[in-house]
């Protein structure tokens, strides 16, 4: 990197109290840096790695990856099961699809057991975590982990918080996501003073479809076990919803293949930033794999005030996301914020 190259620009780096007021009511992203600050192990390169490297799948598996040229976990096990199903359906039995559905199932449960965190290992943070989050009215995780879905849990124990804030996700009773999300907003009984919408946009593992693509969240509440609620409720006829590693182009077939995800993308990405509403992103790199999102969020072309959290405050980084921002919309107001500072997510 050419140091010389940041005589030209300042980017000041303030902090989350000096800002805050600002986004009050706004929208909120998080993504994966939300959840290393959280469990060092989140900070993987990609699962398929990672499963790799514990030495997880056989020869057919490896072969599979290659040959769809993809890193995108999710979706070798999607083909995987599908080929399943249909032998199923047609009464063919076939060991090798059968014992590559295992491996791969398997491969997926041991390798997110290895990366994911316990609910008792960031129990303490909920709180403080809780008190950020709640200021927003959207929040929107590109995260497929559990981080997301145990603050909401924590934020609705009326033992705990009591104080007429809500986070809904917009799924109803039967498990179902309810496509008519803005219905979401209002509160319902007296109860309820702030609401927070809650969505997944890279899906998530508690979100479950099945062989004709219907989409259902798990419905049982004791999410505190993790690995068991998924193992438990992942039988031959449905597998988690969640968009794993690849290109952009790959990632948005994923997402395009996906009713509840597609919602997301095309109703509620582009109403995280409005004149009167502002955009807090926290642990979000914006890299090159993800400027489908970014052109989405960003498409507009009206004001508004974007908040972006830096860990690395490294003022070359700044300057790229600033461009990039920039040539979707002339109009927002871009400033960057220390991750560390006190009151944003986990720091008290």
């Amino acid at each position: 990197r050419d140091c010389t190259m940041t005589d030209n620009f300042n980017y000041p780096i303030k902090s989350w109290g000096e800002i805050k007021d600002k986004y009050r009511y706004g929208s909120l992203i998080i993504g994966n840096g939300a959840s290393v600050a959280l469990h060092q192990k989140f900070r993987f390169d990609s699962l398929k790695h990672e499963a790799e490297e514990l030495e997880l799948f056989n020869d057919d598996i490896a072969k599979l990856f290659i040959e769809f040229s993809t890193s995108d976990f999710e979706l070798i096990l999607r083909l995987v099961w599908h080929a399943k199903l249909v032998n199923n359906y047609l009464g063919i039995s076939d060991l090798k699809i059968d014992s590559a559905y295992e491996n791969i199932k398997n491969a997926l449960i041991q390798v997110v057991r290895e990366v994911h965190c316990e609910h008792a290992q960031i129990v303490d943070q909920l709180p403080n975590i809780y008190q950020f989050t709640k200021q927003f009215s959207t929040i929107v995780s590109l995260n497929y982990d559990l981080i997301l879905y145990w603050i909401r849990m924590y934020g609705n124990d009326t033992n705990i918080n009591n104080d007429g804030h809500i986070f809904k996700d917009c799924f109803i009773a039967n498990g179902r996501f309810n496509h008519d999300w803005k219905r979401f907003r209002e509160p319902y009984g007296r109860n309820q003073r702030d609401i927070t919408l809650t969505f997944y946009q890279h899906g998530n593992l508690s979100i479950f479809r099945d062989a004709k693509n219907v989409e259902n969240k798990v419905q049982r509440d004791e999410s505190n076990n993790l690995l068991q609620v998924i193992t438990s409720q992942w039988g031959e006829e449905k597998i988690p919803l969640f968009v794993a590693e690849g290109t952009g182009t790959k990632k948005l077939e994923s997402i395009k293949s996906s009713p509840y995800l597609s919602t997301i993308f095309y109703e509620v990405l582009p109403t995280l930033i409005t004149k009167n509403k502002n955009l807090v992103i926290y642990g979000w790199g914006l890299g090159k794999q993800e400027t489908h999102l970014i052109e989405q969020i960003f498409k507009q072309e009206i004001g508004g005030k974007v908040a972006i959290s830096t860990h690395s405050k490294d003022q070359n980084e700044c300057h790229r996301i600033y461009q990039l921002i920039k040539k979707y919309s002339k109009e927002i107001e871009i400033e960057f914020f220390d991750s560390q500072s006190s009151g944003c997510w986990n720091n008290p």
